[in-house]
């Protein structure tokens, strides 16, 4: 919270202001901001305030009967002509403080204040007929509406620590009320708005003789607030007070009682009576921290309703200051029927009290409200993650939620290269010697070169349906002539013999495509083509704009180019008779699933099964297929067994070349008891797709599903997982999300400094991304987006909903207060 002081020094309205020196406070221990500023002599506004003043008590004369009034012979009171007046006062008052001398003294201030943090504006002043004017009509405090004005004195002394302290905790909030003579009013309503405070102790004391009053002021276990009701007046700067029907008082006569009264704790005099402005600037010489006055005659029905509207807000959480300015603004409501009700109240504050809060008078331990006000964070939180996940559902955070898991995935540390797999790439060199694709004579040499160092299994990342005869050229089986038909018989069938005589290599087909390129060799026989291959379609986040956010799709090589096409999921097997499209690929494993599986057999892993709720089972380690809504994901469609792909953060294999295998150049042992994968890298076979790493051959994601799920089995290598769930209910991540929203709503709730609660809000968004990389770094997908997002809007709710360090609560759980007899205590 900010502190504004405005120092007019001696000026009044006739003279003006020769030097105005302005000061902006913001926390301890930092300079101020010092300006300075002028207001020329405004003998027209003068003159309107007079007006305003003589013609406010005419029209409420029954209230101003008691007080000193200027003479107001000639004057005859009219609607119209009272209207008239307060439009030209008020235009004319801010005429005065546009004038070319003020305006740098208003540009300082929009310049250095925001429009949402908490201002205290300050007027110190000498002359009692500037203090008249309607300052918080000052078009300053319409901008900022989180800005309270307040007056004081030009001489004041800072506060003894005991005064600027927090107040003193107790039990309950002690209120020392005070019913003067109350001839005329009703007092009853306003000892009815006190009765209903919450965990309020309160004294009243009617019509009291001096002593009465007296005596519970000195009362040693001290007030935290005095409230008087009844008539009252101001005569040459002096407030005084009708104290029952014979008595008058003056703060005078009462100084050392007062005196004491502060020094035991005493923050808040209201005076809720008409004419105060002379009470509050004799109490301001007792450094108090805070007087309420109603500075012209106010009539009993608008007395009423403010002291409602101020302890009201009050009781709820607003700061003191900004209590009253509610109370004033809600008073404007009645101006249509008593015109210039709002601009009755004032509060005079000395300048180094500190904000004051109702709680501050509470232990710590109690918060106003009783446990309702507890569990207000906690509900506005589970709204707040409710509505994000009411987004959530409708699929409308699922690109943010990818985009952010991308990024975790990203800066998760390096692993070590997984030594079990070998990546065989046809490289772009390759096919530029070789062509496109890669005839079956080099092909069958290939296989057999890598054969001979005898790998575990060997994976051929090439649709080879056909005979390739080299340069893209193919010739199908039946009908070749000539020596050209010797050689392509002779090389495809050499290469359909090795499939078939080597039941550890694995080919490739797409069930996703009726493309015949794509198919399996139809020589294989059946149990060949389910045994021997395996489908190579990867599943892919496809993004569209104006269709879904995010459509979950398959594709193959040749379909991958398309931007987006993002591979984020692991596709382990498929019920081919699902297919969309009519498919000659009848295996139901995928590639990956095929290496891995012959791999972890020749290692004698056991069993290698389905569990009985239809996940794959290999050895301890149980695959279970993602739910329709896993993590981000509020669209996964398809019956199929998947799980996410959790890349490894670095190659998932060792790499050699098509010309270092065929010119011999490696070492056999390289490949002994691997699995070796073959594949093109080369542009021209658009075989590349976009995942979380950047664009990435579709050889080398195949690379790092065989990776992923051998090094789940072999040595316990994290999976993506989620917070648990029932079904497609995301009870776990709701969870989740509710208990950050609810911290960051807590610590808004306390933290009512500005630069408190955005550092807290800093540090609990850096504190959740760093949970986030840490969890999956462990395999746990936590929900980011609809964690900070639900947070922020918690956060944002608790603290501009004008009642941060408040109870936050609906209307109270009210604690009766004990209304005690005049007899003092």
């Amino acid at each position: 919270m900010k502190k504004v002081i405005l120092n007019l020094g001696s000026g009044t309205l006739t003279k003006g202001c020769e030097l105005i020196i302005g000061e902006i406070l913001e926390g301890r221990g930092q300079y101020p901001v010092r300006f300075t500023g002028q207001l020329p002599p405004a003998v027209e506004l003068a003159t309107l305030q007079q007006q305003w003043q003589q013609l406010y008590a005419l029209r409420n004369q029954d209230q101003a009967l008691r007080i000193h009034l200027l003479d107001v012979e000639g004057f005859r009171y009219s609607e119209s002509n009272f209207g008239q007046v307060c439009e030209a006062l008020v235009e004319r008052f801010n005429d005065w403080l546009n004038s070319p001398a003020f305006r740098s003294v208003d540009q300082v201030l929009r310049t250095e204040l925001e429009r949402t943090e908490d201002v205290q504006l300050i007027l110190e002043m000498q002359d009692s007929r500037l203090r008249r004017l309607p300052w918080h009509l000052w078009q300053l405090c319409g901008d900022y509406p989180r800005v309270s004005l307040t007056f004081s004195s030009s001489d004041w002394r800072p506060l003894p620590n005991s005064l600027a302290d927090p107040p003193r905790r107790r039990k309950k909030v002690n209120v020392l009320a005070t019913f003067g003579n109350g001839e005329g009013l009703d007092l009853a309503s306003d000892l009815a708005t006190l009765s209903n405070l919450p965990e309020t102790q309160l004294t009243v004391l009617e019509s009291p003789s001096f002593n009465q009053l007296h005596d519970s002021l000195w009362q040693p276990e001290g007030w935290d607030i005095f409230f008087f009701a009844g008539h009252s007046q101001t005569q040459n700067d002096k407030g005084i007070i009708d104290l029952n029907v014979e008595d008058r008082l003056t703060i005078d006569q009462i100084k050392h009682a007062l005196g004491k009264a502060i020094s035991n704790g005493l923050k808040i005099a209201i005076f809720n009576s008409c004419d105060g402005l002379g009470l509050a600037q004799q109490l301001s010489e007792l450094q108090i921290p805070y007087v309420v006055v109603m500075r012209e005659p106010v009539p009993d029905h608008i007395a009423q309703q403010f002291l409602h509207y101020l302890l009201t807000a009050f009781a709820e959480g607003a700061p003191f200051h900004l209590a009253v300015r509610e109370a004033r603004q809600r008073l404007a409501g009645l101006d249509v029927q008593i015109p210039c009700a709002s601009w009755l109240p004032v509060i005079w504050q000395n300048p180094t009290a500190p904000a004051i809060y109702w709680q501050d008078f509470l232990p710590s331990q109690t918060v106003p409200g009783s446990m309702r006000s507890w569990l207000a964070p906690a509900v506005r939180s589970a709204m707040a993650a409710g509505a994000v996940f009411g987004l959530r559902l409708f699929g409308l955070l699922e690109l943010f939620e990818l985009s952010a898991y991308d990024q975790l995935m990203r800066q998760r540390p390096a692993e070590a290269v997984d030594s079990r797999i070998v990546v065989v790439e046809i490289s772009q060199e390759a096919t530029s010697d070789y062509g496109y694709p890669l005839p079956d004579e080099v092909l069958t040499q290939l296989i057999q070169q890598i054969s001979d160092a005898e790998p575990m299994a060997i994976g051929l990342d090439l649709h080879r349906p056909k005979a390739m005869l080299g340069e893209g050229q193919t010739i199908a089986n039946g009908g070749f002539e000539g020596v050209a038909s010797r050689e392509v018989t002779t090389s495809y069938g050499r290469f359909l013999q090795q499939v078939d005589e080597n039941p550890h290599l694995f080919l490739v087909c797409a069930y996703s495509s009726t493309d015949e390129n794509y198919r399996a060799p139809l020589q294989l026989s059946d149990e060949m083509r389910i045994n021997q291959v395996g489908f190579s379609d990867l599943p892919t986040d496809r993004f569209a704009l104006g269709i879904d956010p995010v459509r979950s799709d398959l594709s193959i090589q040749g379909e991958s180019a398309v931007m987006g096409n993002k591979v984020r999921r692991h596709l382990l097997s498929y019920d081919p008779d699902l297919s969309p499209v009519p498919s000659t690929c009848i295996t139901p494993y995928s590639f990956s699933f095929q290496l891995a599986f012959q791999y972890l057999a020749e290692r004698g892993v056991s069993p290698i099964e389905v569990t009985e709720d239809q996940h794959w089972q290999f050895g301890s380690v149980v695959f279970p297929s993602l739910a329709h809504r896993f993590g981000g994901y509020q669209k996964l469609e398809g019956p199929s067994s998947q799980l996410m792909l959790n890349y490894r953060a670095n190659q998932p294999a060792r790499r050699i070349t098509l010309d270092q295998v065929l010119a011999d150049n490696f070492e056999p042992a390289l490949l002994r008891d691997r699995v070796v994968m073959i594949g093109y890298t080369a542009p021209v076979s658009k075989d590349y797709f976009e995942t979380p790493y950047g664009p990435m051959a579709g050889l080398w994601v195949h690379a790092h599903m065989v990776s992923q799920l051998m090094s789940s089995v072999l040595e316990g290598r994290p999976l993506i997982r989620a917070l648990p769930q029932l079904g497609i209910w995301q009870w776990g991540d709701f969870l989740w999300v509710v208990c950050w929203s609810a911290s960051g709503a807590y610590a808004s709730w306390w933290l009512h400094r500005r630069s408190f609660w955005l550092l807290s809000l800093l540090m609990a968004g850096v504190l959740l991304y760093g949970s986030c990389w840490v969890g999956l770094i462990f395999g746990f997908w936590l929900p980011l987006i609809p964690t900070a997002l639900a947070m922020v809007v918690s956060v944002s709710w608790v603290r501009f909903s004008g009642k941060a360090r408040s109870s936050l609560a609906e209307p109270f759980s009210v604690q009766l207060s004990s209304v005690q007899s005049s007899d003092v205590p």
